[in-house]
C-alpha cells in the first residue's frame, strides 16, 4: 500500500502552502467577525506550528530542529510570488516567519484572483521536486490550497496535473481548505464528521464544486490513521481532501498521520 514511508531528515516531506491573498479575501467570513485573509492566516500558523513540532527533538537540556520538513509558500491574487523566493527547510521558514513577527503579510491586497496561474507555479516547482534525491522516495509531496474558491480562472486541468506527480511512495496530495462554512454537509463536530464525498455535499456553490474536484482522495492509511486514532471516527473511504474552515484542524490531522503510523505513534525518524 503506498502512502507508507516515514519522514525523516534523509527522506524528508514537502509540503505546499498555496494561499489566496485577492481581494474577496477581505470579506467578512460569515458567520464571523474576521475577514478571510485571517483564518487563512491562522490556517498557515496551524500548519507551521505542526511542522516545527515534527521537527524538534530534546537534546541535553536543549531543542534541536531536524530538517525534517520543507516548505514551499505561494501567496496570489491576479499574479503569484513565492515566500522566500524558494523551498525552505522548516528551521529556515520558522526563522523567517518569526523575523517578520509571525506574519505572512497577508491582507487580501494582490488585485484580482489567479488560481490557474498559482497552481501552475506550485506544478513547477512540484515537477522538480518529485524528481530531487531528497525528496524522489520521500512521503509525497503534499499541496494545501487555502481560498475562498472565487476564481476567475479555472485551475482543475492543473491541479490534475499536480496529483498526478509522484514519488516511490504515492501520488502527490492536493487539499482544498474552502475558507467558508456554506456546504450542504451538517456536522456538529469531529466525532460525527464523515468528510466530504459527494458534489452534493460540497455544494451548492460553483466554486465550492470546483475545489471539491480538484481535491485527492484520503488514502487508505491516512484514513485508516484517523479512524483508529478517534480523531474523525466515522470518516467514509471515499470522502476528499476538502475542508471547509469548520474542520480546521482536520488540516492539523491530516500532517499527524503523514507515514505509516498513527497520530500518537512515533512518525518520524532521524
Amino acid at each position: 500500500m503506498p502512502y507508507e514511508q516515514k519522514i525523516s531528515r534523509q527522506k524528508p516531506g514537502l509540503v505546499v502552502a498555496v494561499l489566496d491573498d485577492s481581494p474577496s479575501m477581505k470579506e467578512t467570513l460569515t458567520g464571523t467577525s474576521d475577514a478571510r485573509y485571517l483564518w487563512v492566516s491562522r490556517l498557515f500558523g496551524i500548519i507551521l506550528k505542526e511542522l516545527l513540532a515534527r521537527s524538534t527533538d530534546m537534546k541535553g537540556n536543549g531543542v534541536v530542529i531536524k530538517p525534517r520538513y520543507h516548505l514551499l509558500v505561494i501567496r496570489y491574487g491576479s499574479y503569484p510570488e513565492v515566500w522566500g523566493g524558494e523551498i525552505l527547510n522548516i528551521e529556515k521558514a520558522v526563522e523567517k516567519y518569526s523575523s517578520e513577527g509571525g506574519s505572512l503579510d497577508l491582507c487580501g491586497g494582490i488585485s484580482g484572483t489567479d488560481t490557474r496561474v498559482a497552481l501552475e507555479l506550485a506544478y513547477d516547482h512540484l515537477k522538480h521536486a518529485v524528481k530531487e534525491q531528497r525528496f524522489k522516495d520521500s512521503f509525497p509531496p503534499m499541496v494545501f490550497h487555502l481560498s475562498d474558491g472565487e476564481s476567475h480562472t479555472d485551475a482543475s486541468a492543473v491541479a490534475h496535473k499536480i496529483m498526478n506527480l509522484s514519488t516511490t511512495d504515492g501520488n502527490v496530495l492536493l487539499a482544498n481548505a474552502y475558507i467558508g462554512t456554506q456546504t450542504n454537509l451538517a456536522y456538529g463536530g469531529p466525532e460525527d464528521f464523515t468528510g466530504y464525498a459527494t458534489e452534493s455535499e460540497a455544494g451548492p456553490s460553483e466554486d465550492n464544486l470546483r475545489l471539491f474536484n480538484m481535491s485527492s482522495s484520503i488514502p487508505a492509511s491516512i484514513r485508516q490513521n484517523l479512524i483508529s486514532d478517534g480523531i474523525f471516527p466515522n470518516l467514509r473511504h471515499n470522502a476528499r481532501l476538502f475542508f471547509d474552515v469548520r474542520t480546521k484542524e482536520m488540516l492539523k490531522q491530516t500532517i499527524q498521520v503523514v507515514g505509516s503510523l498513527g497520530s500518537r505513534a512515533d512518525r518520524t525518524k532521524e
